[in-house]
């Protein structure tokens, strides 16, 4: 028998990196062209027992893929979050990334999202520059068998997720839990929010990123 249940699977960097670029563009008219940066790479998998126990069907990730194509096409790029909420919401304040396409190859959705430049985006962005691999997440719902295969899968959305340091700290680490370990990034969650509404936080908040990534890039470089 199978029900109907919340689904978010992390795919992350140890084993499928994505691709960090960067490209101008002009999203509004008549403004001057922006720097944007972008992840690409695998952001469903299918026909493969995941981390989870559950396996994606081809025909279900392409639904999801379509899906995902129909409401770019019609709506413009899909928001994602920092982390995944507990929930299928899609939460404003929360905003950091934004998927701009996605299509099929062999089992698999590739896809491709734009790093947003302000809020919680600054932190994904931080995280590229200081050369901190981010990973996904896909967050949807679908009904599961007792041998873990998924039917009727309803994506909503990608986030983008942090990977941990120690390799089997999936699924269970997440973002908020691993950045938080560190000394600076309670103040870089705090003035990120503040950035969003008084540009004099701006400043602040980017001098606290950078000492935040120092502190998880030598974290990375003694564990190593």
């Amino acid at each position: 028998m199978s029900n109907r249940i919340e689904l978010t699977e992390i795919i992350l960097p140890d084993r499928k990196p994505l691709r960090a670029i960067q490209e101008s563009e002009t999203l509004i008219e008549g403004a001057e062209p922006q720097k944007f940066y972008y992840l690409t790479g695998l952001f469903l998998e299918g026909e493969v027992k995941n981390q989870n126990g559950r396996v994606y069907p081809r025909d279900e990730i392409s639904k999801a893929v379509n899906k995902i194509t129909h409401e770019i096409e019609k709506r413009g790029p899909i928001p994602g979050e920092l982390d995944h909420p507990a929930g299928m919401t899609l939460n404003f304040d929360r905003l950091a990334v934004a998927i701009v396409s996605m299509e099929m190859e062999g089992n698999n959705g590739i896809g491709k999202m734009r790093v947003v430049p302000e809020g919680l985006g600054k932190i994904v962005e931080g995280a590229i520059k200081a050369g901190i691999h981010v990973g996904v997440s896909s967050r949807g719902t679908g009904n599961v068998d007792a041998q873990g295969n998924v039917r009727d899968f309803d994506i909503v959305t990608v986030d983008a997720v942090l990977n941990p340091s120690a390799p089997n700290a999936f699924p269970a680490a997440s973002l908020a839990e691993s950045v938080m370990q560190y000394q600076h990034a309670m103040e870089a969650m705090t003035l990120a929010e503040y950035a969003k509404y008084d540009p004099r936080a701006q400043h602040h908040l980017e001098n606290t990123l950078r000492t935040l990534f120092t502190e998880m890039r030598d974290d990375v470089l003694w564990r190593e």
